[in-house]
């Protein structure tokens, strides 16, 4: 049973699975989309969905609220790559500033032509 399971494993040991995820994360901020596997698109989702919501929490008139800096330490722990995370604090965050949810989309694609796998495009809406 997988009661209380949340995540998929994607046949990886954990700190591969966990820099794999985190670099997607980083290529779907700084370039707008990215195509993978469906399984790691659904599992980026959830990753950049968590840093956009906590990134909404900067407060560009007060940077020195412990508001605002506990969002940009969020931001450089999850990402861990400069330019992704400006982009994401002074770009991508005030675009969502008054939307609860919902900041990526995933397009199915055809299947790949090696190992039949499922591919996607998950894009910034």
């Amino acid at each position: 049973m997988r009661h209380r399971v949340k995540g998929r494993k994607l046949k990886r040991p954990t700190p591969h699975r966990i820099l794999l995820l985190r670099g997607l994360a980083c290529d779907l901020i700084l370039h707008g989309k990215v195509e993978t596997t469906l399984a790691k698109a659904k599992e980026i989702r959830r990753v950049v969905e968590k840093l956009i919501t906590k990134a909404k929490k900067f407060d560009q008139s007060n940077t020195k609220s412990p508001q605002s800096i506990n969002a940009v330490r969020s931001a450089i722990s999850g990402l861990q790559n400069k330019n992704a995370v400006k982009k994401l604090i002074y770009e991508i965050a005030p675009k969502y500033k008054n939307v609860n949810g919902g900041y990526t989309r995933i397009i199915k694609k055809k299947n790949r032509k090696g190992d039949n796998a499922q591919l996607a495009i998950i894009t910034l809406v």
